[in-house]
C-alpha cells in the first residue's frame, strides 16, 4: 500500500535556536476529534497564516515553553528574553549576536518617551508611549530557523520539499516571512549564496542582507533603515488593544 500523502495548507512549523535540525525531531503524537497533537525536542513556532497574526514578543512563552519566573517589570522581562534569544540559541557569530543587541535596544528605543517629551502625560503621547506594554508587540525574532523549498531547476516532483536552507532570522509579520542575514565577505556571492536567495525570494520570503562591517558602522541604524515598516513600526500593525508581559502570570490567567 502506498503510504498516505497529506499537506495541510498555510500551518507553519518553523524549527528554530540550533545551526543543525532533522524532521525525525518533531512527532505526531497524537489525533483527537478536536485536533491533531505534535511533539518537538527542538524549538518550534507554529504559524497559522489563515490569522494574518503576527508572532510577537508577548508570545515569547508560548514559542519557549520552560518554567519561567513571574516577572511584572518590563525591562527585567525584555532582558531575559534577548539573553536567551542571544546566548542559547547557538548564534553563529559575534556580528548576530550583535543583531540581536540592536534589536532589542531599537525597540526599546521605540517605546520609551523622549527626552523633549517628558513633561506631558503618557496617555496624552499616544501608540508607542502611552504603554509601557507596546515594546511586547515587537516581533519575535527566530534565530537559526530552517525552512525548506524545492529547487525549480531540478526538474522533478516531490511531494515534500527536500532543500533546507537555515537563515539567521526570521520575522512573522502576519503577512510573510522576513529573513535577515547577517553576512562577512567571504560567503557573499557564492553559488550556495544565490541559489539559497533565490530560492526563499521564489517562496515568498523577504530577504534582507546586513553586512557585518554595516552592524560596526551604523549600528541601530541597520534596524531602523533596513529592515520594513512592519518590523520597526511594530505598533502601527498590533492586532490586539490588550499588550501583555509573556512572563507577567496575572496576563496569563494564571
Amino acid at each position: 500500500m502506498p503510504p498516505v500523502q497529506i499537506k495541510i495548507k498555510n500551518q507553519l512549523l518553523i524549527p528554530f535556536g540550533g545551526p543543525k535540525w532533522s524532521i525525525e525531531r518533531i512527532n505526531v503524537v497524537g489525533v483527537s476529534t478536536t485536533g491533531t497533537y505534535i511533539e518537538s525536542d527542538t524549538p518550534l513556532a507554529y504559524i497559522n497564516k489563515a490569522e494574518s497574526r503576527a508572532l510577537r514578543l508577548r508570545h515569547f512563552t508560548s514559542v519557549m515553553p520552560g518554567d519561567w519566573p513571574d516577572i511584572r517589570d518590563r525591562g527585567a522581562a525584555i532582558e531575559i528574553i534577548r539573553n536567551h534569544f542571544r546566548d542559547k540559541c547557538e548564534l553563529g557569530t559575534d556580528y548576530e549576536k550583535k543583531f540581536i543587541d540592536l534589536y532589542f535596544e531599537y525597540c526599546a528605543d521605540k517605546t520609551t518617551v523622549p527626552a523633549y517629551l517628558s513633561g506631558r502625560e503618557p496617555k496624552d503621547l499616544g501608540a508607542p508611549y502611552d504603554d509601557d506594554a507596546w515594546i511586547f508587540e515587537a516581533l519575535l525574532p527566530l534565530p537559526q530557523a530552517h525552512l525548506y523549498q524545492e529547487n525549480p531547476l531540478e526538474g522533478h516532483f516531490s511531494f515534500v520539499p527536500s532543500r533546507m536552507m537555515k537563515v539567521d532570522f526570521v520575522f512573522w509579520t502576519g503577512k510573510r516571512l522576513v529573513a535577515v542575514e547577517i553576512d562577512g565577505g567571504s560567503h557573499i556571492g557564492s553559488d550556495a549564496h544565490v541559489e539559497k536567495d533565490r530560492l526563499l525570494q521564489r517562496a515568498g520570503v523577504h530577504v534582507i542582507h546586513i553586512l557585518n562591517s554595516e552592524i560596526t558602522k551604523y549600528g541601530k541604524t541597520v534596524i531602523e533603515q533596513l529592515l520594513p515598516q512592519e518590523v520597526t513600526d511594530f505598533w502601527k500593525w498590533a492586532e490586539d488593544k490588550d499588550r501583555a508581559n509573556p512572563f507577567d502570570l496575572c496576563w496569563a490567567g494564571l
